[in-house]
């Protein structure tokens, strides 16, 4: 098993011009798109330094922190990747239940029954984060297995800097 919690800010990398492509290519109504564009196209920031507040500035990407869609829109932002997990023929099967991939919030938990299954499943993982402008965060990544003991090494990486023996 391998969790992949997203950071704390995963809802700040959401490209807006991504989610609505998004939103499109599922057949929402148009005018609940265009809804959503206009709301996000009209988002502005500002950062508070010492007390003092910046100048505002265009959010380009990101939902609102708290707001009540946003979870549901990152849902919606992430669901291709949760198909491109399911349709890949690799991670755990209960039957024909798929259940490889766990979704929470912005966290995500992988499951295989093997390392080589469980490797490609981050290979999926990091193909969608370069595809659509996500990055996990590696510092809270976990990886835990099951079972006896592994008689053989395995490496498993995510991005080109995090490797995790296995074995």
């Amino acid at each position: 098993m391998w969790t992949i919690p997203g950071s704390s800010n995963a809802f700040d990398k959401v490209l807006h011009s991504g989610l609505l492509k998004k939103l499109l290519n599922k057949n929402m109504p148009l005018s609940l798109v265009g809804l959503l564009n206009n709301w996000y196209s009209r988002l502005c920031c500002s950062v508070k330094y010492n007390r003092v507040i910046r100048e505002r500035f265009k959010a380009l990407c990101g939902f609102c922190q708290g707001g009540v869609l946003s979870p549901y829109l990152f849902a919606l932002y992430v669901d291709d990747l949760a198909d491109n997990l399911r349709f890949s023929g690799y991670g755990l099967h209960v039957g024909s239940l798929f259940v490889g991939c766990i979704f929470y919030a912005d966290d995500i938990v992988l499951l295989s029954p093997t390392c080589f299954g469980l490797q490609q499943l981050l290979n999926i993982c990091e193909q969608f984060a370069s595809n659509w402008y996500i990055k996990f965060n590696t510092d809270k990544s976990q990886l835990i297995t099951f079972g006896g003991r592994n008689t053989y090494s395995s490496k498993l990486s995510l991005y080109e800097w995090l490797t995790v023996n296995v074995g």
